[in-house]
């Protein structure tokens, strides 16, 4: 059992997540993303392009799985650097979204691990109980065990 905070709030977990959301609840990833009209400047987007825009850098190239899933093409050599920041963005946000999906799937595989666990626990303490009677109604001594 998590331990709770008092800082987390009566449905929140101190994993931050909400307990039993689904990975087909999430936002899909073909979901559009909203756009960037602030009413103020941004304090986090300040410059009009970021410096390490500006350094030349090589991204990996994504996986077979991560390219199913990518259907926007890259900006083209000769965008403007407010498109290729707007991409990047684009880009960054879905694999946010992949990121969220994967750990969703993660914390279900681990409880559904705990669930079965449990269970079998539960089927082998009954089994010991059993033997444990059987053994006494044949005047057997038979040593205490804990749960």
């Amino acid at each position: 059992m998590p331990m709770t905070s008092p800082y987390a709030g009566p449905h929140r977990r101190t994993s931050g997540g909400i307990r039993k959301t689904s990975p087909e609840s999430l936002i899909p990833l073909d979901a559009p993303t909203q756009s960037r009209n602030y009413a103020t400047p941004s304090a986090t987007s300040r410059k009009e392009i970021p410096a390490f825009f500006h350094k030349m850098r090589t991204n990996t190239p994504p996986s077979d799985e991560e390219m199913d899933e990518l259907t926007e093409e890259p900006p083209a050599s000769n965008a403007t650097d407010q498109e290729k920041i707007e991409y990047k963005r684009r880009q960054n946000t879905l694999a946010a979204r992949r990121s969220r999906k994967r750990k969703l799937q993660n914390v279900q595989r681990l409880e559904e691990t705990v669930e079965r666990l449990t269970r079998e626990r539960e089927v082998w303490k009954t089994r010991a109980l059993t033997l444990k009677q059987l053994l006494i109604s044949h005047g057997i001594i038979c040593p205490e065990f804990r749960d």
